[in-house]
Parts: structure tokens; sequence; C-alpha cells
């Protein structure tokens, strides 16, 4: 399977190492268990790992075999087995191992209920409820650029108090390569900031603040950047409609990122902070995120054409 959640994957090596670090090499071994599952409302696919501690780091410490059920909307869904050729072997070589199910998402606002059993007889359980429906505010940006300011305001509906969210623009555009047409995108960050005399692009990390801002001068140096080193551009065609998106995540998620100060995103993970766990039996993270896409956001066609792009005009 290549559709494997990289925020999974992130949050079971945050799982697992603070298993590790509970780890007494004098005293007597006691086997702990790390489960991660985070349920997703914009794929069918939801995909989970389960870890136990290890007597030696050499040790693969994937559970096979456990017994994986999820409660959702008066539905049970059983996950199976599988696993994946591991791209960093450097540890262990066996095959990544996962648990999956590709039959649901999750809608809001809906309780969820999870409860693995474990080979040797004991179950882990947590529980959580799916975050609300984002809303966006009528006064966000609609168009790039803006008329009378140099930033991008974004606002939508603040589901609860203490409720984390994340956003991510993202720029979409064709590009002729030889002949053949290829589509890509350019992710657009909040600013770029100088850092040790060179500008260094500052990407959104989650937040507890239903707004956000985009700085104009980011979303100019991001399209300059597309054809970089490439003085014909004619070869790149940018698409109207900008991509923008808001993801909500639930209390457990929320939780977590509270206790690492919200410093985590698609790419990095902290594990220097207070461990968080809502799994009853073991450790690890179960819960869910709600991705809203913002549709009104478009390009004006003169200033995208003021780049040397072509521009593509959707309905």
């Amino acid at each position: 399977m290549k559709k494997i959640n990289l925020i999974i994957l992130l949050f079971v090596i945050l799982t697992f190492i603070s298993c590790e670090e509970d780890f007494n090499p004098y005293g007597d071994y006691q086997e702990k268990f790390a489960f991660t599952c985070i349920l997703r409302n914009d794929d069918n696919i939801q995909t989970a790992t389960l870890f136990r501690s290890y007597l030696t780091p050499l040790d693969d410490p994937a559970v096979t075999g456990a017994d994986v059920r999820i409660w959702y909307n008066d539905s049970v869904f059983v996950f199976k087995d599988s696993s994946v050729v591991r791209t960093d072997t450097s540890r262990y070589n066996s095959p990544f191992r996962f648990y999956y199910n590709k039959t649901f998402s999750v809608g809001n606002e809906k309780p969820i209920e999870l409860e693995v059993l474990l080979p040797n007889g004991k179950r882990l359980r947590s529980s959580s409820v799916t975050p609300k429906t984002i809303t966006f505010d009528n006064e966000s940006a609609a168009i790039i650029p803006p008329t009378s300011s140099n930033i991008l305001y974004f606002e939508w509906n603040a589901s609860s108090t203490g409720t984390y969210f994340s956003t991510k623009m993202v720029i979409r555009y064709k590009q002729n390569v030889n002949g053949e047409i290829i589509e890509k995108t350019k992710v657009v960050p909040l600013e770029y900031v100088e850092v040790n005399g060179e500008l260094t692009p500052l990407y959104p990390s989650p937040i507890s603040v239903p707004i956000t801002i985009y700085h104009q001068d980011a979303i100019n140096k991001a399209l300059q950047e597309i054809s970089q080193g490439d003085p014909n551009k004619q070869n790149y065609s940018v698409l109207q409609k900008v991509d923008f998106s808001v993801t909500a995540y639930d209390a457990p998620l929320s939780k977590y990122m509270s206790s690492i100060g919200g410093s985590i995103d698609d790419l990095t993970v902290s594990v220097d902070v207070p461990d968080y766990s809502n799994i009853e039996g073991g450790f690890g993270l179960f819960g869910s995120y709600s991705r809203k896409n913002y549709t009104r956001l478009r390009f004006l066609q003169d200033y995208i054409e003021s780049f040397g792009y072509n521009f593509i005009v959707e309905n």
C-alpha cells in the first residue's frame, strides 16, 4: 500500500521513543505497547501502527497479529495487517508493518472508539470526538494580490476552546519540459525571514487561533521560484484557482500539539517534550482531523502574466 499517512508515522516515532525511554536495562523487563492512529475526513484509507518496547535495539518493535477495531457511526471497522518495503534500512531490514482499513472516512462531531486486542490477550482502548465543521469568514481573502494591503487574511470558526489548526496554501502550475506537460505544485510559506543573511521560508505550524496571515511578498517569491534558473518563462502556466485549506484537530491531537508548543508539521516532530498519551493500557495517540478547502481564492490574470507565465482560467 502506497498511501500511508506521514503524520501517523511521525507520531509513532514520538510515542515509541517515549516507550523506549521508560525502559530500565538494569531492572525487570516490562513489555509496553505504543499504538497510533489518526483518522481523517479527506480519505477513506485509515492507517495505524503498533509497537512494543524491546530488549535490544536490534529487535524490530512492530507487533503483528493484533485485532484492531474502531467503532464509528454505528459501524465497526476491522483493520488488516500489511507492510511496505522500508526505505531506511540503517536500523531494521524487515518491512515496515502497519494496519489499515480502506472503507471509511470520518465526518464532523462524531464519536470514535478504539479497541486493540493484543496477541498476549491484553487490550488497549481509547475514544474521542471528531472536530466540528470548519466555516470560513466572508472577510477572508479572495484574490491575489489583494487590492489594498500587502497581506492575505484568513479567518474561520473556532470549533471549541483549545482546538488546534493548521493551514496550507498551494500554487498549481504546469511546466513544459521538452514538449511534455507536467503538472506541479508549490507550497507557499507564510513569509520569508532572514537567517544568516539569507531569506528562509517560514511555513505554517499548528496554531490555537482560527486566524492566519500570509504575506504577499512570500507569494511573489514563491511564484518566482517555480521557474528559477529557467529564462523561458513561457514554459510555465499557472492555474487561476489557489488551493488553500485549514485542518482542525480533535481534542487528543490538540492536546498533543499544545504539549509540544505547536511545533509540529508534516516533516518534523519534536521528541524532547513531555509525553502525551490517550491510550488506555499503553502509550500512543488516537484521534482525528477534519480538513476543509477554501474555494474562493483566485489569482488575477495580469498578476500572473507579470511574471512572464501563461494563465489558465478555471470555472
